[in-house]
This record gives C-alpha cells, sequence and structure tokens, in this order.
C-alpha cells in the first residue's frame, strides 16, 4: 500500500473550528441524565440547579448554651449581673431549633449555674444574637450550582443541604481507545522486536482525570480489512474512538485511508511537533482521531486535539495553565514549520526561575516524567538564545518546583542515589548532562545551582583551574568523589582490548562520549600520550551524552568498546578495564553556600548511607567529600 501524504494538514489555531465542525456536522447533541447526588462527584451538570429548601430550615442554635428573652438580659455586666429565674430560659445545644418564645442565645461562658435552678449571667444579649436565622447558609430557590459545572465534594454537601437528592448530569460520551500495530503488546512478558502498549493507560487515564471512563479494546494488527471492519463496528456502540499509532505516512498506516473511505478526513497532520500525524475524522457519525504512537506526540496530541473535544462533548469549562517567565538555560533550535512543545525541568537559582530543556524526541517518555513544565515555541520562531526569558506553562505545583536542586554539568549516576536521600529532605534533584564545560558555563550564566566536573588541564591537574581561568572569587570548589575511568567491554572481553592503540583495530567499534565532557576530554589526552589518531578509531564521531547510554550501547551486538567510570559498567553488567582515577567535584557559587537547601546537599553526600550505596554499586572513593577546596 503506498504512503500517505499530508495533504489536509491543518494549522493548530484552527483546531478549534475543526472540532466545532466535526460536532455540528455528526449531529451531536449533548444528552442528560439524572442521577443520585451522592454518586454525582465528578460529574458535569446539565442545566443549572436551584435550592428545593433554605438551610438551615428553622431559626437554629449557633452556640451551647440557654435560649432567653433578648429583652430581660439588658442591664447585665460584670459589675451588675443578673439572676433569671428557671422558667425563663431553656438549655439548648448548637444546632437545636430555638424554641418559639425565646430569640436570643447566651453561651454557656457566660453562665453561672445557681442552687436553685436559676442562672446568673454577666453579658447581655441583643435580639437573635447566637442564633443560625432560616436561610442563613441556603435559600429556598437560590442558585446552588451553575450549568456545566464539575460537581466536587463540597458541591454535594451543598445540595443535599439545599434537599437536593437527584441532579441533572451530562450524559458522558462512552469512548473507545483501539491500540493498533503488529509489534504492539498487552502484556508483562516482552520479546525482542516488541513494544508494551503503554500509550493506551496514558489515555485512558488522562481521561478519567477528565470525568471520563474509557474501555481498551484488544490490540489491533496491521492489517487493512480487519482493522477496518473493527473500527467501524465500534462506531456503533461508542461516541469517541481514539486510534493509537497507523495515523503516520508509513505503508501499514491505515487509519487516515480507513477513515477516508468509509466517513470524513477533516484534517491528517497538524503543524504540531511532536504530534504532526494526528487525524481527526468520523465514520457513521462517530469523531474519530487517529493519534501518533510515540509517547510524547501522544501527550502533546491529546492535550491539544482530544481535551478540547472533550470539552466540547460535555460542556467542561476550559481550565487556564499556570504561565511562568524562565531564563532558559541553553539554546533551542526551531523549524519554522510547526509550533514545537518542549518539554523542561524548572527550579531556581538566585531568586530566578530557570528552565533546563529536556530531551525533545518524540519517544522520549522520561522527559515527560522528569518535566516541570512546557515551552512553546510558535511557528515561524526560530527559536531562543540562552538566557532568553521565556513563558513556560506549569505541569507540576509551583511548591515542588521551589524544591528542584539545580544540577548542570558532568554525568554521573550518583545522582539517582542523591535524589533517593534528597528527597527525605524535600529537595528534588533537576540534572541535565551537558558536559563539564557546559556545566562551568551554566553555573557562570546562574543558571544551575551545582555544576558537578571533573576537567583535566594540560599539566595533569583535576578541577582547580577552571575557577581561575573561567570564573572568579565568588565561586567555590567543593570536593566530591574519586572516579575509576576505564574501558567497558562485554563480558569475557571478546575482542581483547586491553590498551588505547587497541582501539585501532578494524574488528573494533567505539562509542564516544560528547566533545565539552570531561570522559571526553581524557580520552582525546590518551589518544595524542599514545599517539593514535581519532580518525584510526571507527566509531570516535559517534557521541552519546551519558555514561549510561554508551554503556547500554556496548550491550549491543554492533558496538565493543566505550569509555566510562565503573560504577556503571557494574550496572549494566560489563567488564571494565581501568584506566586511572579523576576527581569529581562541585563548582557553586558562594551565595548559594549560604543556603539551606545546600546544607541538605553537603549532609547528604556526607551521609553514611550515602557513601554504603555508592560503594556497593563499586568505583568511587570519598577522601574529604564536602569540603571546599578553593
Amino acid at each position: 500500500m503506498k504512503r500517505n501524504v499530508y495533504l489536509d494538514s491543518a494549522d493548530l489555531k484552527d483546531i478549534p473550528n475543526i472540532l466545532e465542525k466535526l460536532l455540528k456536522e455528526t449531529n451531536f447533541k449533548r444528552e442528560s441524565i439524572q442521577i443520585n447526588t451522592k454518586e454525582s462527584l465528578g460529574k458535569i451538570t446539565s442545566s443549572s440547579i436551584y435550592a428545593n429548601a433554605s438551610s438551615p430550615s428553622y431559626n437554629a442554635s449557633a452556640m451551647d448554651g440557654v435560649a432567653v428573652l433578648a429583652s430581660i438580659t439588658l442591664e447585665a455586666t460584670e459589675s451588675n449581673p443578673i439572676t433569671i429565674k428557671n422558667n425563663e430560659f431553656e438549655v439548648i445545644n448548637t444546632g437545636n431549633i430555638l424554641p418559639g418564645k425565646y430569640d436570643a442565645v447566651i453561651m454557656i461562658e457566660d453562665i453561672e449555674e445557681n442552687n436553685d435552678g436559676s442562672i446568673t449571667i454577666i453579658k447581655s444579649v441583643s435580639s437573635f444574637e447566637n442564633v443560625r436565622p432560616i436561610g442563613e447558609d441556603i435559600v429556598l430557590g437560590e442558585l446552588v450550582l451553575p450549568k456545566y459545572h464539575r460537581i466536587k465534594p463540597i458541591d454535594i454537601s451543598g445540595l443535599l443541604s439545599a434537599q437536593i437528592n437527584k441532579v441533572d448530569t451530562v450524559k458522558l460520551p462512552r469512548v473507545l481507545i483501539i491500540p493498533t500495530g503488529d509489534e504492539i503488546v498487552n502484556t508483562d512478558k516482552i520479546e525482542k522486536g516488541k513494544i508494551i502498549d503503554s500509550n493506551s493507560y496514558y489515555k485512558q487515564n488522562r481521561l478519567l482525570e477528565l470525568g471520563i471512563n474509557a474501555d481498551i479494546s484488544p490490540v489491533q494488527k496491521d492489517n487493512y480489512e480487519s482493522l477496518k471492519n473493527y473500527i467501524i463496528s465500534k462506531t456503533v456502540n461508542y461516541d469517541l474512538i481514539l486510534i493509537g499509532a497507523g495515523s503516520s505516512a508509513g505503508t501499514k498506516d491505515f487509519a487516515k485511508a480507513i477513515i477516508e473511505q468509509n466517513g470524513k478526513v477533516y484534517c491528517h497532520g497538524i503543524n504540531i511537533k511532536p504530534g504532526k500525524p494526528t487525524i481527526i475524522g468520523s465514520i457513521n457519525n462517530t469523531p474519530l482521531i487517529g493519534m501518533p504512537g510515540y509517547p510524547v506526540s501522544t501527550y502533546i496530541a491529546f492535550e491539544e486535539v482530544v481535551k478540547p473535544l472533550i470539552e466540547l462533548l460535555t460542556g467542561i469549562k476550559k481550565t487556564e495553565s499556570v504561565v511562568m517567565k524562565a531564563k532558559i538555560v541553553k539554546k533551542v533550535y526551531s523549524s519554522l514549520k510547526n509550533h514545537e512543545f518542549v518539554r523542561v525541568r524548572l527550579g531556581f537559582v538566585n531568586n530566578q526561575l530557570v528552565a533546563v530543556p529536556l530531551d525533545r524526541k518524540a519517544g522520549v517518555t522520561m522527559s515527560l516524567i522528569r518535566a516541570d513544565g512546557i515551552l512553546k515555541i510558535d511557528k515561524n520562531c526560530e527559536g531562543y538564545e540562552a538566557g532568553s526569558i521565556v513563558d513556560v506553562r506549569l505541569i507540576k505545583n509551583i511548591a515542588e518546583i521551589r524544591n528542584n536542586l539545580t544540577i548542570i554539568g558532568s554525568h554521573d549516576i550518583m545522582f539517582d542515589v542523591l535524589e533517593s536521600i534528597l528527597i527525605e529532605e524535600d529537595i528534588n534533584v533537576s540534572s541535565s548532562h551537558v558536559g563539564s564545560y557546559g556545566g562551568v558555563n551554566a553555573i557562570k550564566c546562574g543558571q544551575c545551582n551545582i555544576a558537578p566536573v571533573h576537567m583535566l588541564s594540560n599539566t595533569g591537574e583535576y578541577n582547580t583551574y577552571l575557577i581561575e581561568k573561567y570564573l572568579d572569587k565568588s565561586f567555590k570548589l567543593i570536593k566530591g568523589v574519586s572516579r575509576k575511568q576505564g574501558f567497558y567491554v562485554k563480558k569475557g572481553n571478546p575482542k581483547n582490548i586491553k590498551k588505547i592503540s587497541d582501539l585501532q583495530k578494524s574488528d573494533i567499534n567505539f562509542v564516544n562520549r560528547q566533545r565539552g565532557s570531561g570522559t571526553r576530554i581524557l580520552f582525546d589526552k590518551l589518544l595524542k600520550d599514545n599517539f593514535v589518531e581519532p580518525k584510526n578509531i571507527h566509531g570516535y564521531l559517534y557521541e552519546l551524552p551519558s555514561h549510561v547510554l554508551v554503556a547500554e550501547s556496548v550491550k549491543d551486538e554492533r558496538f565493543d568498546v566505550g569509555l566510562g567510570i565503573e560504577s556503571v559498567a557494574n550496572m549494566f553488567g560489563l567488564e571494565f578495564i581501568e584506566l586511572g582515577l579523576e576527581n569529581y567535584d562541585f563548582i557553586v557559587n558562594e551565595n548559594f553556600i549560604d543556603s539551606p537547601m545546600f546544607h541538605r546537599f553537603i549532609r547528604a553526600i556526607k551521609s553514611d548511607k550515602f557513601k554504603e550505596k555508592l560503594t556497593k554499586i563499586g568505583g568511587y572513593l570519598f577522601d574529604n567529600i564536602g569540603k571546599e577546596i578553593i
């Protein structure tokens, strides 16, 4: 089957109009259903709701005390107490009906009981003092809830108080999620070449957050006829169908053709990135949304298309996202063709909110899990320079973001261990792996709290020269750990790699670290010291931004060796050939040293728990950790 072409692509700003046209042409009518008030949490009111009764429905005592006629208390003061006979008052509790012959309540604290049954009072009360009048809370006929309001727990209390036992709510749409693809499986056991269906559960749970219960169908294979018949059969029973994957331009992406030949395609492709292949269409008057298969594309397509459609179907009022100004820490480019959505980590540095861009690939679920906000780059914008002030839509609570410790620089898995300890101190680790040089620049520009570095100078000195050469005396170097650097090779070292010169062998594929990283600087120095030309190493130009990714690659059959630290080799079950010891330290601004967050950081890295966990991983030494070097 020929590939699809995005002939009907739409601009993001046109999506609201397309969705309204879709519902109009599919003859959508919002229906109402009456349900028990006690079971209405999260439902949407289909009409305005008015009180059936006042609350309270009688004059009620607001205090524990005695009911009296206010007129007989007028002379009472502390210097002139008066006594009231037992037939001139009545004991009353909070919420009791005020007896008809009385018009006020005296608090129990202002009463002294006498042996003959009378009481002495030292304070007067005015008419209806300490009394809840009829309708103080709710008045008969008063508007309790407006139309298209999502019912909250307190709303149910108000409805019941107004003696409303049934409410008219919007009949929620029946939604079906159809995962597709020969490679997609819905099982705990997975074999090579297969992918677990995670997107369907994201969509189902995101819909649940919007108050919609959705069904997930069995995974449908990439077969045009069977997929077509399945989708058409389900349009009879559902009000909205979300098709997972199959919306792009591949030879087995059948969603567009099925909708086009059996219904109507309103658009195929939206100028958003990620999420461009999204389809909006209908079959048998049932709206269908074809969604891309990559997780981040699914997220963006849901927020920009599915959520607005659910709002139209249910009448849910649109909620405004919290948007804040932040300083972007590195340059981000844009294609000029699409509205791009960049995931960012956020943190406060010198009271300035800073944004650290995360991996922009559409398949990286962890970029969404780690993200604190979304930076939207509008179409026709080339992007932003480092240091630019940008608008970021928050996807996490600002209080949580204020507890982010922003770390930019060299990568080490110790931060995964550190995060588990700092979380007990209400601190979240927000790290970005840009190499040691990148960390120096970030700390210099006020873009992070801490910059981890392991930079080797021409004289063989680690890190201390960075303060003099690139920074100034307002920055301090804090002792970190010593790490063992060496080769990652597969168990048994099948290619017998022992020294730098072995990398020149024709049957060896190397995987490198990125330029600017301390490991890359060390590697290039080792090449120079051993008179090895980079051009003679197959794979020298293939760069990865972390030790973990290098180790993961060495486990693959296409690569034989990479340079990195022993702890990561141990974690991935690789053999490690030690080449030397290096210092991995932390640069901080002296202003940060006085902060509670820094003191908690130092307490964490000095803790026995931190050292024990790293010792178990292997490859670290801790002499003088946390000490100020310069």
